[in-house]
């Protein structure tokens, strides 16, 4: 069975994904306006995931996964604005010739992917770094959780809770 978002009606390109509250018989608006698969894929990720709240289970651990989401989301808001300016001004760029010449790359193209990566390279270390702290949960999990708090407070620019 296809998921509810994938319900479609024959429309002039030949589909149209019908919202989510439409489905739900939660509204007689029945079109949306994401026609990207991944949106309508995020959205009901999202939708799963809230749906669940709160989670049966002890509130520290509830917190620490909460946490976590938070984290990653927050990354990922990160991450799209860095990804963002690195393929605009990093992928396939001619334009840095002379400065990656002056500043001793071999090539633009090795200047450009180093600039790229230099773009991103903060959401590769947290990502890491929550891993370390989600296999630490399970030998430790009030030093997992401070070091997620302060992964968090960093990531947020707020100060942590937890310490």
């Amino acid at each position: 069975m296809p998921a509810k978002t994938d319900a479609m009606i024959a429309k002039n390109d030949g589909t149209l994904h019908v919202s989510v509250e439409w489905l739900k018989g939660e509204t007689e608006e029945y079109e949306t306006n994401i026609t990207d698969k991944r949106e309508l894929c995020i959205r009901d990720a999202m939708s799963s995931i809230l749906s669940k709240l709160p989670f049966d289970m002890e509130q520290a651990e509830s917190d620490f996964t909460k946490d976590l989401l938070l984290l990653m989301l927050r990354e990922y808001e990160l991450f799209v604005d860095s990804f963002q300016f690195a393929c605009k001004n990093f992928k396939d760029n001619a334009e840095n010739s002379a400065l990656a010449r002056t500043m001793g790359f071999e090539s633009n193209k090795e200047y450009n992917e180093i600039m790229f990566l230099r773009e991103i390279t903060h959401t590769v270390n947290i990502f890491n770094d929550m891993g370390d702290i989600v296999r630490l949960y399970s030998k430790n999990p009030e030093t997992a959780t401070t070091k997620l708090a302060n992964l968090l407070s960093m990531v947020s620019g707020e100060e942590s809770e937890s310490v």
